[in-house]
């Protein structure tokens, strides 16, 4: 991550490693979905655009009223959660934690122009915040030895924010200093 700017999706998201097409057999993707202990995988058409995701959730539905009942066939664009917020690449990591807090998808996709780019999960977040927060903490510690006092901790992310917001771009950078 680079000191001088807060990350964007861009930064933080994967490449798609399991992707499914909407006429797939459904027990066929279940069965990808576990052997590569996934949460989650985009569904996509032949243009790469974003149809939707079949979740963890969604196939423990599938499977737990199969257990009593005849066992569902199908496609997985008739069992697939449809996905109603897409990440840009260009958004950044707050507006990110936003959509994942707001959502109760375990990974979203990263769209742009509406095809499929990349995904974000749950632990790439974490890891975001957290290299942000050690940023923060190099600031913090630079401004302690500056000004020779404590200086307020966030508690929150829009706090860190709002200390970030303080600075510009150049002092954060001759604050930080270099990763070495």
């Amino acid at each position: 991550m680079a000191t001088e700017q807060i990350p964007t999706a861009q930064n933080l998201m994967e490449d798609v490693e399991l992707v499914f097409s909407p006429g797939m057999d459904l027990l066929d993707a279940i069965d990808k979905l576990a052997r590569h202990k996934a949460s989650a995988a985009p569904v996509v058409d032949e243009s790469q655009h974003l149809l939707g995701m079949l979740t963890e959730k969604d196939c423990i539905r599938i499977l737990s009223g199969s257990a009593f009942y005849r066992p569902r066939g199908g496609n997985v664009e008739d069992f697939m959660s449809v996905v109603r917020v897409a990440i840009e690449p260009e958004m950044d990591l707050f507006r990110v934690s936003e959509l994942f807090l707001d959502n109760n998808f375990p990974m979203l996709p990263v769209v742009d122009e509406g095809k499929l780019v990349g995904c974000i999960t749950r632990q790439d977040m974490l890891r975001g915040i957290m290299e942000l927060t050690r940023a923060w903490r190099r600031v913090q510690s630079k401004l302690e030895e500056e000004a020779g006092e404590a200086v307020e901790r966030p508690s929150s992310i829009q706090d860190l924010q709002e200390v970030f917001s303080r600075y510009s771009k150049g002092q954060l950078v001759r604050r930080l200093g270099r990763r070495s």
